[in-house]
């Protein structure tokens, strides 16, 4: 397994992309996640998802009436499920895309197969499944 001690995201080891677990707050609740950085083999960290790293955390606090809107919307009307956040859906990965985008992917019991994915890219918050975004 490789190894690298990025600049931003710290210790990382690749297995299929660059990974480690951290923990975030999200919704007033503390998750441990994985932190993905995605990449090639051989393939460095890029900037982009350095800078995205450092910002994420801000971005969700700034934004959080518009996410938890947003998340709110999908359940009910894509899934027909409606409650507490916190209790319909567990962030499981914060992914940094090559493509400058970066979301939370979420495991819920309403969408097993698919997951919910909450995407962002160049400041639009988007929500789906997670094979729409990855």
């Amino acid at each position: 397994m490789e190894k690298i001690k990025d600049i931003v995201f710290g210790e990382m080891i690749y297995k299929y992309s660059w990974t480690k677990k951290d923990s975030f707050i999200f919704l007033g609740k503390t998750y441990t996640v994985n932190i993905t950085a995605q990449a090639y083999k051989g393939d460095k960290i890029l900037e982009s998802q350095q800078e995205n790293f450092k910002k994420f955390k801000d971005f969700l606090n700034e934004h959080s009436n518009n996410i938890e809107q947003k998340l709110k919307e999908y359940l009910k009307n894509m899934l027909k499920v409606e409650g507490s956040l916190t209790d319909l859906l567990e962030p499981k990965t914060i992914i940094f895309e090559r493509d400058n985008s970066w979301g939370i992917l979420f495991e819920t019991e309403y969408d097993i197969e698919n997951g919910i994915a909450l995407f962002i890219k160049n400041n639009a918050i988007k929500v789906g499944t997670q094979d729409e975004f990855i």
